[in-house]
């Protein structure tokens, strides 16, 4: 496995290669450029569900995307044919992408929805309500918010000054949510690793950490665990896009039954 490039898996090594470096050697601002960003976010450009697919910043991040794309890959459009590798790659990272779009959108909603309800009424209540929700990260680890938003706001709530800087903290936190983008090949990576252990079940994989042979399908199913678990444990800290690689699995799976392909046993 990854011993002999394929020619598209060499294409989007490359591709995603020169991204980065652009993205690290040079000013150009290529998140913003190329990253997913919320539709109402002033940076949305409408090729970004495709583009944000091939940006990495952190050199961890696209090693272990293209590591897998390197040893899965081309054992895959050897199986699959070229076509049909492209196919699979570019579905299931847009599709992945998509699900994470929309739920995106809807959680930026809500967030706009609750800085509005305070901005209209500058309430402690509704400021705590507001942080509560959507800055409960911030009340954790920021004491000086945490006192502001439990007892200096409290108790002087008609104070113009502390109306005025518990605004503008809504605003900026609401902005900078709409504006964070999604980058990183992991919904179309996460949908290589699902075919192939959708493929080749049983064949054994040696770990690095630990160095113990594990199934494919062991492997696949406690990673598809381990994704599931971190999106329904929502931890406010965690910056990674965990239904976008479960979409890229549904969307793996979708292709495997559309193409009516069968494990090899």
């Amino acid at each position: 496995m990854g011993q002999n490039l394929t020619p598209y898996v060499k294409i989007i090594l490359l591709i995603n290669l020169a991204i980065f470096a652009l993205c690290n050697l040079t000013s150009l601002p290529i998140v913003d450029l190329l990253g997913y960003h919320n539709i109402n976010s002033e940076y949305f450009q409408v090729y970004q569900p495709i583009t944000y697919m091939f940006v990495h910043e952190s050199f961890a991040h696209i090693f272990g995307n293209m590591f897998a794309l390197f040893v899965f890959g081309p054992m895959l459009e050897n199986v699959l044919g070229s076509k049909k590798f492209l196919i699979l790659y570019m579905v299931t990272g847009i599709g992945g992408g998509a699900l994470y779009g929309i739920t995106n959108y809807v959680e930026v909603h809500n967030m706009a929805v609750s800085a509005e309800q305070f901005i209209t009424d500058q309430t402690p209540v509704n400021f705590l309500a507001f942080c509560q929700d959507h800055a409960s990260q911030f009340l954790e680890h920021s004491q000086d918010l945490y006192n502001f938003a439990e007892s200096t706001f409290p108790a002087d709530p008609n104070n113009p000054g502390l109306q005025t800087e518990a605004v503008e903290f809504v605003r900026k936190l609401t902005i900078t949510r709409m504006n964070i983008p999604m980058i990183g090949a992991s919904g179309a990576i996460f949908g290589i690793l699902f075919t192939f252990a959708f493929l080749f079940p049983n064949l054994k994989l040696m770990l690095l950490f630990p160095p113990i042979p594990i199934r494919a399908k062991y492997l696949v199913g406690l990673y598809i665990l381990y994704e599931t678990y971190e999106l329904w444990n929502q931890n406010p800290a965690d910056n990674v896009a965990h239904l976008a690689h479960l979409g890229g699995a549904l969307f793996a799976y979708f292709l495997m039954k559309h193409w009516k392909y069968k494990s090899y046993q």
